[in-house]
């Protein structure tokens, strides 16, 4: 999917002989974070990638890609790519298997849930000793200087696994794929600038980024992960305390974050479990069913509460949506 600012591009081997494999992946790691050279351990080692372009084709603001490889694998940028001019720096993050990452004399390794920082101004090599899933985040360097000053020294120094901003990261990322925000122009550049915050706090951001970040990068993975928990857990525990609990913050917070976007945890919960219900009614395969099992599978406890408010939702009661649906 191309626009004036924004592309992505979905890329397999699976289909293509050993011998095309390695030129379609040159090619198309020209599009990524960073333009590599690689060479898979095994001739049966296949790629998928996911990547996004966001920004003008000359001088993107970011670029994601997700990564999944079936086998171990290398890639080095060596000093003749250096040429292309690009001197993003990238975070990787490792979603599964490890990454031994080698650059400018200093070499580390990054387990599962951890994230290091590279650069793409200086050679690198890069190996997996099996098959992993990663995510690499190019970064413009003069923007992550301001957000994180000392953003230099933490290259090619994994984090701690155990740090709360990089699952959130991956969660907002995988969010904004899912959802199809990026084909609106006003959340695309939403999302960046939650991207670039979110990976500033990952990296040691300044005090004042820091501040910024928590109001608007931090504060929105936060608010897309108890959405999250709420559509997983409808039928159960969705109160305040309960997503307090589970998500470690306090239940005034909770409130706080959706109060932020002009809602009520209380009225976003009803109108999920609204959605959930008129989408079943609306299902073939559920056509059999009471409305009132549907209602409380939604998580509704009073049957006349559920059908007021999904009348002045859809305005027409939920008897009238499944008959409309058996005429259609």
């Amino acid at each position: 999917m191309t626009a004036t600012d924004c592309t992505i591009l979905r890329f397999s081997t699976r289909k293509l002989s050993p011998s095309r494999r390695l030129p379609a992946w040159y090619e198309i790691f020209c599009h990524s974070a960073s333009r590599r050279y690689c060479k898979p351990r095994e001739d049966t080692c296949h790629v998928d990638m996911r990547i996004w372009r966001l920004g003008p084709a000359d001088a993107s603001d970011l670029r994601v890609q997700r990564v999944t490889t079936t086998d171990g694998l290398r890639t080095h940028r060596p000093k003749k790519l250096l040429a292309d001019g690009n001197d993003d720096l990238v975070l990787n993050i490792q979603e599964k298997g490890d990454t031994c990452i080698a650059q400018s004399g200093r070499e580390a390794t990054a387990g599962t849930g951890s994230a290091v920082l590279t650069s793409n101004a200086d050679a690198s090599a890069i190996s997996f000793p099996a098959s992993v899933r990663f995510t690499s985040i190019a970064l413009p360097r003069k923007l992550m200087r301001t957000l994180a000053p000392g953003v230099e020294d933490a290259l090619v120094r994994p984090t701690c696994a155990a740090s709360p901003v990089v699952p959130m990261l991956l969660r907002y990322i995988e969010m904004i794929d899912s959802t199809g925000a990026l084909h609106a122009p006003e959340l695309r550049h939403t999302a960046v600038t939650h991207i670039h915050d979110l990976c500033a706090l990952i990296v040691g951001a300044s005090r004042d980024a820091t501040e910024a970040a928590n109001g608007r990068g931090l504060r929105a993975a936060r608010l897309q992960a108890l959405k999250a928990d709420i559509a997983r857990h409808l039928a159960g525990e969705v109160s305040a305390a309960a997503l307090a609990r589970r998500h470690k913050i306090t239940p005034r917070y909770v409130h706080r974050l959706f109060e932020g976007e002009g809602i009520t945890l209380s009225n976003f919960v009803r109108s999920l479990r609204l959605e959930r219900v008129h989408r079943n009614l609306r299902n073939p395969l559920r056509a059999e069913q009471a409305i009132s099992t549907l209602a409380y599978e939604a998580g509704f406890g009073d049957l006349s509460t559920f059908n007021h408010d999904f009348r002045r939702r859809y305005g027409a009661t939920p008897s009238d949506v499944r008959a409309a649906v058996k005429r259609e």
